[in-house]
């Protein structure tokens, strides 16, 4: 991010229609054409003085100086107005799509863009313009207004004039929304109010800048430019894409019904922390979806927060086939499954993997040591959500014998230096079997102050139970010999893994998950199969 230099800055304002612009017909707003004849009107917007002592055509407007200090610094403008304007309930891709078009065929003619749009679906349109707009190394920010600009008081006046001031002072290659003197990331928003100026927020990532008697930018959050490729702009993004909330009781057959085809992705909006109904029919409804090929993401429907593997609600959602939306909105995971869905010459997994992967900046992707247990839809995965779906209560979960066991496939690999004992480190955490939470380590591994170990576990607890049952450190050895054929289960997935084996036998159920970190640096085969 840099300030913009040179004495003139031209931008391109394209008016999509909303509410800065609408007009009172019959006692309702009604999108209104002419937005350029009324900001010249407005002192503000336009220094008619200086327009026409530098001869500039009737199309383009020019600020007035931002800084006494400054004169010579000018913001020219020019207003593209759309045939016909829109209010923004009825915007769909395929508007949004002539807009990155329309972006790219004057890219080369102007510094930045601000989009005049409807606040109803502005937060959409910020997400699926910044998937759209690869390449991206100019300021494009989107902006409008609660109240028509016509009106004695009114916030589209304070919105426009600092939308054009940002994107003409200053290089920010994001997608951007300003709203109520705050710059926001445009894939990081959405809209929290209905009436007051204040419409919009960022849940999970602080404003890229505040406007103030002076401006602030948030350095260390603006995305840098990577490479001077040119811009490139993806129009074919899957239409047949929804989005679907869960609610308490909420019947499988209604969820069948809504992921039949042609629906190609879903983004699913669940309960806290990315948990959902245990239902078995519910379940077995989304395995049969992702196993046909649908892409269901989970994301949650709190405002604020992420989605983990904490409980076993979540889990068992994740060994359905859905994919962790993290902390995207609705609107961002919606925008980037019609992207990834509309690329082509992808395979299942490739989607699957780029849609876990932060592509604009829609998403936190957790630290190395804060990632937590994903099964991302694995065949253990599958068998937590069996396991939960049978289960009936703790009297059920109490008949469950705990079986951990650790895969000890490095011993034969070649890039391994492994003695013939595989020693996984991390976290055990629990409790995992959901409501009523009551399994702990104790019962997972006997009694850990004494380092007794249940039936079918070799290993020990590095210290006595701490206060909290949610993390506890393990190191669990494996000698070879039976137990290390016993499992061979390898979940790719990076970082923490969740390793679950069902084994056959007597109640041999795995109960428990454990992520586990490699210190070998073996990519994507990070596991507990690590050797020592």
């Amino acid at each position: 991010m840099a300030r913009a230099a040179g004495p003139e800055r031209r931008l391109l304002a394209i008016y999509t229609g909303g509410t800065i612009g609408m007009r009172s017909e019959r006692g309702v707003l009604v999108p209104g054409k002419g937005l350029a004849a009324v900001l010249r009107t407005l002192p503000m917007f336009h220094d008619e003085g200086h327009a026409q002592a530098c001869g500039l055509p009737e199309d383009t407007l020019v600020l007035p100086p931002a800084s006494p200090a400054c004169p010579d610094q000018r913001v020219m403008y020019t207003v593209l107005e759309c045939q016909p304007l829109f209010d923004s309930s009825d915007m769909t891709i395929t508007e949004w799509v002539q807009i990155a078009q329309t972006i790219e065929r004057h890219y080369g003619q102007y510094h930045g863009f601000v989009v005049i749009h409807g606040t109803d679906t502005m937060a959409f349109a910020a997400s699926v313009l910044s998937f759209m707009l690869e390449n991206l190394q100019k300021t494009v920010i989107l902006t409008g207004a609660q109240v028509p600009i016509h009106a004695l008081w009114n916030d589209g006046r304070e919105n426009l004039l600092g939308a054009l001031l940002l994107a003409g002072q200053y290089v920010i290659p994001e997608v951007c929304l300003f709203f109520q003197n705050q710059l926001f990331r445009g894939n990081r928003v959405t809209k929290v109010d209905t009436r007051r100026f204040a419409a919009f927020c960022s849940p999970n990532l602080p404003p890229l800048a505040t406007v103030g008697a002076d401006v602030t930018i948030n350095r260390e959050l603006v995305r840098k430019v990577r490479g001077q490729g040119r811009l490139v702009v993806h129009g074919s993004m899957e239409r047949d894409v929804g989005l679907l909330r869960l609610y308490p009781g909420i019947p499988a057959a209604l969820v069948r019904v809504f992921l039949q085809p042609p629906l190609k992705g879903v983004v699913m909006e669940t309960f806290g922390s990315g948990n959902g109904p245990t239902k078995p029919d519910l379940l077995q409804e989304l395995r049969e979806a992702a196993e046909r090929g649908l892409v269901i993401v989970n994301c949650t429907h709190c405002l604020q927060g992420t989605v983990t593997s904490d409980y076993g609600a979540g889990t068992a959602l994740a060994g359905a086939g859905t994919i962790s939306g993290s902390d995207m909105t609705s609107e961002a995971a919606l925008a980037k499954l019609s992207y990834v869905l509309g690329l082509p010459g992808l395979s299942l997994d490739g989607r699957k993997e780029l849609l876990a992967r932060d592509l604009r900046g829609e998403m936190t992707l957790p630290a190395t040591d804060e990632l937590r247990p994903s099964l991302r839809g694995s065949t253990p995965g599958l068998g937590v959500a069996q396991l939960l779906s049978l289960s009936q209560g703790w009297a059920a979960a109490r008949r469950v014998r705990p079986v951990v066991t650790v895969d000890a496939s490095g011993l034969n690999d070649s890039r391994s230096q492994s003695p013939p004992w595989c020693l996984a480190r991390g976290c055990l955490r629990g409790p995992l079997m959901g409501p009523p939470a009551v399994w702990s380590l104790g019962e997972l591994l006997g009694d850990p102050s004494t380092g007794s170990k249940c039936p079918f576990l070799l290993g020990r607890a590095r210290h006595p139970f701490p206060p909290s049952p949610r993390q506890v450190p393990y190191e669990l050895p494996l000698p070879p010999g039976p137990q290390e054929r016993q499992a061979r289960t390898w979940v790719s997935a990076g970082g923490w893994q969740a390793l679950v084996t069902q084994l056959m036998g007597q109640n041999q159920v795995v109960a428990c998950v454990l992520p586990g970190l490699c210190s070998q640096g073996w990519g994507s085969r990070v596991g507990l199969g690590c050797g020592a």
